[in-house]
């Protein structure tokens, strides 16, 4: 049976950034178990901007700004159509045959569902609004509730009116009468119909607690997956609660600071620095209770129209990178069919974004006057530290020690505003900022750095393919060359998300589990690889996420790894849905296994990833995946004359500066973040051929710049061919018996 190693290009993939597990510091326990909003929301809500005279024309137009701008691309996707869509009388909300709000079809004539079902068609989700209660022109009329044998007055307590911003006259709802949960049910039903992808209830407080949890339960039964937001000003003595029962929740009232030309205060300026400088207090109160599925919600994110919105271009920083820090939704207020070239640049810095992704919330270390310092750490172990001058006038020096941020030593910094690395810095760092300034960096331990550079053991791990290609006793092998680890390949599905040796062979009790006790035995350890070119690929088989890292789990567990190599190839590779998912479960799988080594293999281009591996980076970056080792495979670029060692070396660094860019790391880290996986011989392109003297030098990169992995494909086709030519078996050159691995083992990390 052959398997090649093959390297074939793959489709070009969208820069989203979807849905995605996070890990980070400790959370509360207690979260949300929706299984949404896995990580902070981006896009666009038409508060600030558009205010009290939304339509669809102005929705439909800021979607197809978010798309043709690209803010798409690097994941704002959220279009949220806030209060005012709907039509009142003197009595308050008109409403429909069962009760509910009725839609304003003179700023909506295609309905919201059509406004929905545009905002989709371009890629996007679509966001609406509600508040609690039900409304009295629905208990004037005794609207019948939709399915059952009950009215609105059988639920509405008549007493108490409800808080609410437009037409008001909304009554609370008592939950202990029969049909109170059923209208909500019905109302949750209702938006689903529209293609609602995210909800937001406003006007909720600690007496709307019943209300949120009926809308909780009405939206998990609606039969659509809707992120579920609560407003505003919330008290954090329930914050439990709302972490339980919602997927975020505002901290304070409005950033707006309603104070432009306009009626109610509308128009440019939208907000001013006080409403914004206010968030870094209550973003400290709150930052225990951010995690995955639940965030704390800071408010709309005031940027895009420069200088006129009412902050500087420094406070604008500002105003991110606090959001950013505390790991906020990012919803945009401004007018994005008006896009400011500066915002632009600020609101597509991928660095800037996957500090917001990283599915961290920061700790506030310094609060002195105007000086402010925060700082989280990731799961990788490096830390991103803010500095504020929080004040509107003068400048001032901000400081802060490394042990304060949670180390000791030098740091290697780089500025995460423009990308520069600045060195290793001992002991503390300092900047001088202007009223309202920022410095945003990413620090790595040198300790950590040095630690971090690869093992020669786990580094080189030649693949080693027990199931075909004639494969040698890995125990002779490790004899003859020294080698510690292997790389053993493949784990495929067995045609449903179940993992097994070569989609059939059992991960346990049979004759590959007694390769590796082998192995062990012998002093040695193995990663296990996952996918390859041909057969069942997990990634493919599981349809989601989470079934996916289950399947992972169940190839950690039996085989007891301390490493994991997804090699994503072929149909998986090509699919940007699979690797979204791949990225999704490396994240949990990375949670539940601390410790654990992650490998991410892939073909490439001569000159580095080509624009799937560049998507495939940039996913996981922005995603906040703190992936070991990308590694590409550099064959198979069809040059037979061609000094391969050198297009490898060409290959690699083109590799590294799109780690890079993707993480904002030094250059020195990024070279422990890449690696290479060569083929030995021939390759499956006619004529080429990887010769040991192209091996030597790859060996020699490697020891220049402690790359995190040195292996190849694979130790099966590491010796001459004999009377066959199986290109699984031999090199199908002339060589010694490991010749190749020879090399390789010379690896010092």
């Amino acid at each position: 049976m052959i398997r090649l190693r093959s390297l074939k290009a793959a489709a070009a993939g969208l820069l989203l950034a979807a849905a995605v597990p996070l890990v980070g510091t400790a959370h509360p326990a207690a979260a949300s178990d929706n299984g949404q909003s896995v990580r902070p929301a981006m896009g666009w809500s038409s508060w600030s901007f558009v205010r009290r005279t939304p339509t669809e024309a102005k929705i439909k137009a800021q979607a197809d700004a978010l798309v043709s701008s690209g803010l798409k691309d690097h994941g704002f996707v959220y279009v949220n159509l806030d209060d005012f869509w709907q039509k009142c009388d003197s009595n308050g909300f008109t409403v429909d045959g069962y009760g509910r709000w009725a839609v304003d079809t003179a700023k909506f004539p295609d309905g919201i569902k059509g406004v929905a079902d545009y905002v989709h068609s371009k890629g996007l989700k679509f966001g609406f609004y509600v508040t609690p209660g039900i409304a009295k022109n629905a208990v004037t009329k005794n609207t019948p509730i939709e399915g059952t044998s009950y009215h609105a007055k059988d639920i509405a307590d008549t007493s108490r009116t409800e808080k609410n911003y437009n037409c008001k006259n909304m009554y609370y709802i008592d939950y202990s009468k029969p049909g109170a949960q059923e209208f909500v049910n019905s109302w949750a039903r209702q938006f689903a119909s529209w293609g609602v992808d995210y909800l937001k209830i406003d006007g909720v407080g600690s007496a709307d607690i019943p209300d949120v949890q009926a809308w909780d339960k009405a939206l998990r039964a609606s039969g659509r997956p809707i992120s579920f937001a609560l407003s505003n000003n919330l008290p954090i003595a329930d914050a439990s609660t709302w972490r339980k029962l919602a997927n975020s929740w505002r901290t304070q009232g409005d950033v707006e600071c309603y104070c432009g030309p306009g009626s109610n205060g509308s128009g440019y300026p939208l907000t001013d620095w006080s409403h914004v400088s206010k968030r870094f207090d209550s973003a400290a109160s709150w930052q225990p209770y951010a995690g995955p599925g639940g965030w704390n919600d800071l408010d709309s994110l005031e940027i895009g129209n420069g200088d006129q919105v009412g902050l500087t271009a420094d406070q604008r920083r500002s105003h991110v990178t606090l959001w950013s820090m505390a790991a906020a939704p990012l919803l945009l207020g401004t007018d994005l069919t008006q896009l400011d070239s500066v915002d632009k640049a600020m609101l597509t810095n991928d660095r800037l974004i996957g500090v917001d992704q990283d599915g961290v919330a920061a700790k506030r270390i310094v609060s002195s006057g105007v000086r402010q310092v925060w700082s989280k750490k990731e799961s990788d172990g490096q830390y991103v530290v803010a500095l504020f001058n929080t004040g509107s006038s003068g400048n001032a020096t901000v400081s802060v020690n490394w042990s304060q941020v949670g180390f000791s030593g030098s740091g290697d910094v780089t500025d995460l505003w423009s990308g520069s690395h600045k060195g290793v810095i001992a002991d503390s760092y300092s900047a001088t900022l202007r009223p309202g300034e920022t410095r945003l960096i990413r620090v790595k331990p040198v300790n950590s750095l040095k630690a971090a550079a690869a093992s020669p053991g786990f580094a080189v791990a030649p693949y080693e393919y027990l199931g075909w290609g004639s494969p040698q006793n890995p125990t002779s092998v490790m004899s003859a060359t020294g080698v510690k680890w292997f790389t053993l390949a493949f784990i495929l599905s067995d045609g449903t998300c179940n993992p097994k040796w070569d989609g059939s062979r059992p991960l346990t009790g049979g004759s590959d589990q007694s390769t590796i006790n082998a192995i062990r035995g012998a002093g040695g350890d193995v990663v296990v690889s996952v996918g390859g070119w041909s057969g069942n690929k997990l990634g493919e088989k599981c349809s989601s996420a989470s079934a996916l890292a289950g399947a992972y789990q169940k190839v950690i567990n039996a085989c007891k790894l301390k490493a994991l190599d997804i090699d994503i190839e072929n149909t998986e590779w090509s699919n940007a849905t699979v690797r979204q998912r791949v990225v999704d479960a490396l994240k949990t799988v990375k949670a539940n296994n601390p410790g654990l080594k992650t490998v991410v293999t892939f073909g490439t281009t001569a000159s580095g990833p080509d624009s799937t591996g560049v998507d495939m980076i940039k996913r996981a970056a922005n995603s906040g995946l703190a992936n070991d080792v990308w590694c590409i495979m550099p064959f198979d670029f069809g040059g037979g004359t061609t000094n391969m060692g050198s297009l490898t070396t060409k290959a690699m660094e083109g590799l590294k500066a799109q780690v890079k860019s993707a993480y904002g790391y030094s250059d020195a880290t990024a070279y422990t973040h890449i690696g290479l996986s060569s083929m030995n011989g021939k390759t499956d392109d006619s004529g080429e051929r990887v010769r040991v003297a192209d091996f030597k030098t790859m060996l020699a990169y490697a020891q220049q710049h402690h790359i995190g992995r040195l292996t190849y494909w694979a130790v099966n086709r590491d010796r001459a061919c004999g009377s066959g030519t199986d290109g699984d078996a031999c090199s199908g050159v002339a060589q010694q018996p490991y010749d190749y691995l020879k090399v390789f083992t010379q690896y010092t990390g």
